[in-house]
Formats: C-alpha cells, sequence, structure tokens
C-alpha cells in the first residue's frame, strides 16, 4: 500500500513539475504585456513572514492589508518593468535582424506585411467576450448601455443646444 502511495505522490510530484515548468517556458516566451501580474492578495501572502501566512489564510484579508500593499507599491508605479523593457528590445532586434536577411532576399516588403499582420493578429483578441463584459459598441449591450466616456447623440444635440455646459446623460 505505501509504495502505491509513494508512486501516486511521485506521478503528482512530476506532473505539478511538469505543469510548473510549461507556466514558466509559457511565461518568458509571451510578450511582458500579457503576463499575469501578482494580485494584491498575493502580494499580501509573499510578502508576510511564515507565522503571518499561517494567519492570514485562516483569516480573510483586511482591507488595512491592502492599503499597506498599495502604499509599498505605489512608490514603484512604472509602465514597464527593466526585463520587459529588454525583452522588448530583443523582440525588436530579432525583428529587425529578420527583416534585414529579408531584405538582402528582396523580400522585404513582404515581410513588413507579414509582420503587420502577425502584430495585428496577436494584439487582437479573438476569445469570446466573458458573460456581463461590456462591449464598446452600445448595441451589443443590453439594453443598449454605452460605456463611460462615450459622446451619444442625445449628449451632443443638449450641448449644442443648451452650451457646454450641460454635461449629464
Amino acid at each position: 500500500m505505501e509504495e502505491k502511495l509513494a508512486k501516486f505522490r511521485a506521478q503528482k510530484d512530476r506532473e505539478a513539475y511538469i505543469t510548473k515548468s510549461k507556466a514558466k517556458i509559457k511565461d518568458v516566451l509571451s510578450l511582458p504585456k500579457l503576463r499575469n501580474k501578482p494580485t494584491i492578495e498575493k502580494e499580501i501572502l509573499i510578502n508576510a513572514t511564515t507565522e503571518e501566512q499561517e494567519n492570514l489564510i485562516d483569516e480573510p484579508i483586511t482591507n488595512d492589508d491592502i492599503r499597506s500593499v498599495i502604499s509599498d507599491t505605489d512608490d514603484d508605479i512604472s509602465c514597464c518593468s527593466l526585463i520587459d523593457v529588454i525583452t522588448y528590445a530583443l523582440w525588436l532586434v530579432v525583428w529587425g535582424t529578420l527583416y534585414a536577411v529579408f531584405i538582402k532576399l528582396q523580400f522585404g516588403t513582404i515581410y513588413l506585411i507579414v509582420s503587420a499582420i502577425v502584430f495585428i493578429c496577436f494584439n487582437t483578441r479573438t476569445k469570446p467576450k466573458r458573460p456581463n463584459e461590456i462591449s464598446a459598441y452600445s448595441v451589443f449591450n443590453k439594453d443598449c448601455k454605452s460605456i463611460d466616456g462615450t459622446l451619444k447623440a442625445e449628449q451632443l444635440e443638449r450641448q449644442l443646444l443648451f452650451g457646454r455646459g450641460v454635461f449629464h446623460v
């Protein structure tokens, strides 16, 4: 029985290791903007000591905990980290090198067009819309509800008739 249990545990450990390795490889090869950023709850657990982690798992995370993490990370708000910038730079160097090769082969224009199409495809979401997600196009939303900041014909008409001071919906 213990042999079977040991084999089962070894198999589960192997599967977990393979899954973790695949995730690491996927994370390294993915574009930096697509990587998962740690959530506030994960950040709290990461920064806590072992005893605090055990207490945090038993107790729900409070607003004070979240505020402390936010205040700690507020100073470090930036667009991209150094690793992200290096990754983008390496992708640009690879693309430029391939472009130079294709120019030598007299296929530079074709490479430019194909790379533009690939760029568009990778930056366009092809997955279906999540439930209750609001679309940018109000005709696709329930009750034709528009997102904040959308200029509607009724609003434009009110502004033209009554002046700029009228910004209400």
